[in-house]
C-alpha cells in the first residue's frame, strides 16, 4: 500500500503546476551543464567565468554575475543572454520548490528554512506592492535592493493571486530590464575605464559577500524560531 501511495503521490506531483515547472527546470539545468562543459572544453577561462557567474547569481545577485561576465570580456549580447538564462533557471527551481513546499510534497529541513524566510520576506512586501499590481512586481524585481529580485518577486506575485503567466511575465520583464541596465553600465565602465576591470571583479565579489550574509541570516533566523518553539513546547509539557 505504501509503495502504491508513493506512486500516486509522485504522479500527482508531476501532474501539478509545480511538477511541470520542475521538469522544465531540470531541462534548463541539463542545457546549463552542457554550456559549462562546452565552455571548459574550448576555453578554461570562459568556463570558469560562466560557472563563477552562476554562483554569483546564487549568492550575490544578477549585478555580481553581470559584472563578472563583463570583467572577463564577454560581449553585451552574450552577457545579457547568459545571465537571463541563469535567472530563469533559478526562478523555475525556486518557484517549483516553493509550490511543492506549500502543498507539503516534501520536507527537507534546510530547503524549507530558506523557502520559509523567502516567503516571510515576500509577505512583508506584499501589502506595499499590492497597490501597484503588475507594475509593482515589475519594479520590485528590477530595482537592485537587498531582498528584492525575481525569486521573492515571484513569491509575492503568488500571494497576490497572479496566475503563472502574469507572474512570470512581470518577474522576467523586470529581470531582463535590470540585466540590460547592469550590462550596459559595466560595459561602459569597461570601455572607458579599462584599468578598472579588476575593480569590477572586486565589486562583484563584494556584492556576493554582502548578499551571502543575508542568506545566512535567513537560515539563522529560522533556526532561532524553531529552537524557541521547541523550548515553548517543552515548557508546556
Amino acid at each position: 500500500m505504501k509503495h502504491m501511495e508513493t506512486k500516486i503521490n509522485s504522479k500527482s506531483v508531476f501532474d501539478s503546476e509545480a511538477g511541470k515547472l520542475l521538469v522544465w527546470a531540470f531541462f534548463l539545468l541539463f542545457i546549463f551543464l552542457a554550456i559549462i562543459g562546452y565552455a571548459f572544453s574550448i576555453n578554461s577561462v570562459l568556463g570558469r567565468t560562466l560557472l563563477g557567474a552562476f554562483f554569483a547569481h546564487i549568492f550575490g545577485g544578477r549585478a555580481a554575475g553581470v559584472g563578472l561576465c563583463i570583467a572577463f570580456d564577454m560581449n553585451i549580447f552574450e552577457t545579457i543572454s547568459y545571465n537571463m538564462f541563469i535567472e530563469v533557471l533559478i526562478v523555475l527551481f525556486s518557484y517549483a520548490f516553493f509550490l511543492l513546499s506549500l502543498n507539503h510534497y516534501f520536507n527537507f529541513k534546510h530547503l524549507n528554512k530558506a523557502l520559509k524566510n523567502a516567503e516571510r520576506n515576500a509577505l512583508n512586501y506584499r501589502h506595499v506592492i499590492s497597490r501597484y499590481g503588475w507594475i509593482g512586481i515589475f519594479m520590485f524585481v528590477m530595482i537592485p535592493l537587498p531582498v528584492t529580485g525575481p525569486v521573492v518577486g515571484s513569491f509575492i506575485a503568488y500571494f497576490l493571486n497572479f496566475n503563472l503567466k502574469k507572474n512570470f511575465i512581470a518577474v522576467f520583464s523586470g529581470t531582463l530590464v535590470a540585466i540590460i541596465v547592469w550590462s550596459f553600465f559595466f560595459d561602459f565602465l569597461s570601455d572607458h575605464l579599462t584599468k578598472i576591470q579588476g575593480v569590477l571583479a572586486v565589486i562583484a565579489i563584494v556584492i556576493v559577500v554582502y548578499f551571502s550574509k543575508h542568506i545566512r541570516n535567513w537560515f539563522s533566523k529560522n533556526r532561532e524560531m524553531v529552537t524557541g518553539e521547541l523550548k515553548s513546547e517543552e515548557k508546556r509539557n
